[in-house]
């Protein structure tokens, strides 16, 4: 093709493209008519980014819609089609937003064209999927270097405007190794807190706009009902912040003056951890391994909610996942991603509770089970027939101690016969935070404290525990203070605390004979078992912890 038939064709390119238009702009007009709205042509609108990303721009693109003018209360939105499925609900967003119902438009779709087009391509914090929010690593560098504290991140996020809260929100938390985030609204203004190893730490009060815009953006992330508020609702979206992705578990609960927030972030990063690493004595380390090589059984980690049970677990499938074996779990939701695994997660809404998936999975052929939670009378009996017929399950369950469990499992219908022959092991935790190694002020320990300690650990194991050495006038503790390596906390990371009971030998003997619980103890203890309480103290004495920590989980 020559120079002049390119033109040519070029032209009559143009020329088709343009009547396309013309026709949309037609159609455009008469679906106006139709719906007895008015009608408007963005070829040459003045858009300004800063509003149009006021609705994501995947949500703009499902729904057909663009929000393209805001003065005041005068705020205009358009639509290809106002009746489509999700319009309805981004209008009542942004009412709840603005307080305003926007007037709406009809528009072509080459206007929508157009008006995508104008969306910022480093527009910060606009979710680039229906389910994923990208925080930029400039947002996330800028925390790092200006906040050394949660007052000082309380400052930050208190002046930020209220239509960009969402990222800064997230990105203070990973700057601060937060495991949640609250948000929770008040009669006048919203308070946003951080769970940081273990404890809530109040960060910002900001104005109850913040939490209005929050909401719906995390609903919309979320595939939640943006229009539901009265009951609870529960969903997930990802997020990418600098090299890193996060699943962010969301649970929505209405309140008296409006819907609490709490996202939960696991980060895809941080892998399994080992044995090694959580915190474990060398002797229950040893157990726990020797416990592994079993092929059947149950093995069963308790503790409160928060208590580290699924990272002990986690830890043991990595230690018994080999090729030649079958592993498969059941969670709610999925925390650590192993590979080898086969992990599936319940969905309670579409009937796949625990019990079902247990069924399932049993005719799945396993050699190895994860059931994330004992909940209910039918998983538990049925956990417990799959230990006893060529499986090795591992579970959790909520009781304060190891001789708890068995009193849970009893109550929930196991008889002692079966229950004893089942179970191989129970580990009961807790998680004690580390004192900071670069602000923590030593002390020597008065006379009372020694003695307590001493009184909690008079049956320990004294290859374990030397009570001269407590009682060494040298001897030194930990107290936490304050500093910019620790988020002004006082304390850097957690730690396991540990219970173990075997139960086997005099053990299972005396649970068949339903002997007395104080029994049972004496007879664990008398073994070789630390409780909670001692196997904290250990870890005061040997530096890793603080005694107000010992008395904080101990309140429990």
């Amino acid at each position: 093709m020559d120079g002049d038939q390119s033109r040519a064709y070029g032209t009559v390119e143009a020329r088709l493209d343009a009547l396309n238009v013309q026709q949309e702009e037609r159609l455009a007009r008469r679906r106006a008519r139709l719906l007895q709205l008015p009608y408007v042509d963005l070829f040459a609108f003045p858009f300004e980014p800063s509003i149009l990303e006021m609705v994501p721009k995947t949500e703009a693109q499902v729904v057909g819609a663009v929000l393209f003018y805001k003065r005041g209360n005068d705020i205009k939105i358009g639509a290809v089609n106002p009746q489509i499925e999700g319009f309805v609900e981004l209008l009542d967003r942004l009412k709840v937003r603005f307080g305003l119902l926007p007037q709406v438009y009809v528009i072509s779709h080459h206007s929508l064209k157009i008006a995508l087009g104008r969306y910022r391509k480093d527009a910060e914090f606009v979710p680039i999927d229906a389910d994923l929010l990208v925080v930029p690593e400039a947002q996330l560098k800028e925390f790092e270097h200006a906040i050394d504290s949660f007052s000082a991140l309380g400052d930050k996020i208190s002046s930020i405007p209220a239509s960009q809260l969402l990222g800064p929100v997230m990105a203070g938390a990973v700057q601060m190794r937060a495991s949640d985030i609250h948000v929770e609204p008040k009669r006048d203004q919203a308070r946003l807190r951080y769970r940081v190893d273990g404890v809530l730490q109040d960060v910002a009060t900001f104005g109850l706009d913040g939490w209005r815009q929050l909401l719906p953006r995390i609903k919309v992330l979320s595939n939640l009902k943006i229009n539901v508020h009265m009951v609870p609702q529960e969903g997930s979206f990802v997020m990418h912040i600098g090299k890193t992705k996060y699943d962010i578990r969301v649970s929505i609960l209405p309140g008296g003056t409006g819907e609490y927030i709490v996202l939960r972030l696991l980060s895809r990063k941080e892998g399994v951890m080992e044995l090694k690493d959580l915190g474990m004595k060398a002797s229950d380390r040893d157990l726990v391994l020797d416990t592994l090589k079993e092929s059947t059984g149950m093995i069963l980690s308790a503790g409160p909610t928060g208590s580290g049970k699924t990272t002990t677990i986690a830890a043991c499938l990595r230690e018994v996942n080999r090729p030649e074996l079958k592993i498969i779990t059941l969670e709610d939701p999925i925390e650590y991603r192993v590979p080898g695994l086969e992990q599936t997660e319940i969905d309670v809404d579409s009937g796949y509770t625990f019990a079902v998936g247990l069924r399932s999975i049993l005719r799945q052929d396993p050699d190895v089970i994860f059931v994330g939670e004992m909940r209910d009378e039918e998983t538990v009996e049925t956990s417990i027939y799959a230990a006893m017929t060529g499986h090795l399950v591992f579970s959790t369950i909520h009781s304060n101690d190891a001789l708890g469990v068995i009193l849970r499992l009893i109550g929930m219908g196991v008889q002692p016969y079966v229950l004893a022959p089942a179970v191989n092991l129970i580990i009961a935790q807790r998680l004690v935070r580390v004192v900071c190694r670069e602000c923590a002020e030593v002390y020597k320990p008065d006379r009372a404290i020694r003695e307590h300690i001493n009184d909690v650990m008079e049956r320990v194991n004294k290859t374990l525990f030397n009570p001269a050495k407590l009682m060494d006038p040298a001897l030194q503790f930990y107290r936490a203070k304050r500093c910019k390596e620790c988020g002004q906390t006082g304390y850097r990371g957690r730690v396991g605390v540990f219970e173990l009971l075997p139960v086997k030998g005099e053990v299972e003997e005396m649970i068949l004979r339903q002997e007395d619980m104080m029994a049972l103890q004496e007879a664990a203890i008398r073994k070789g078992m630390t409780t909670i309480a001692q196997d904290a103290y250990l870890k005061v004495i040997e530096g890793i912890t603080t005694v107000e920590e010992v008395e904080r989980i101990s309140e429990e």
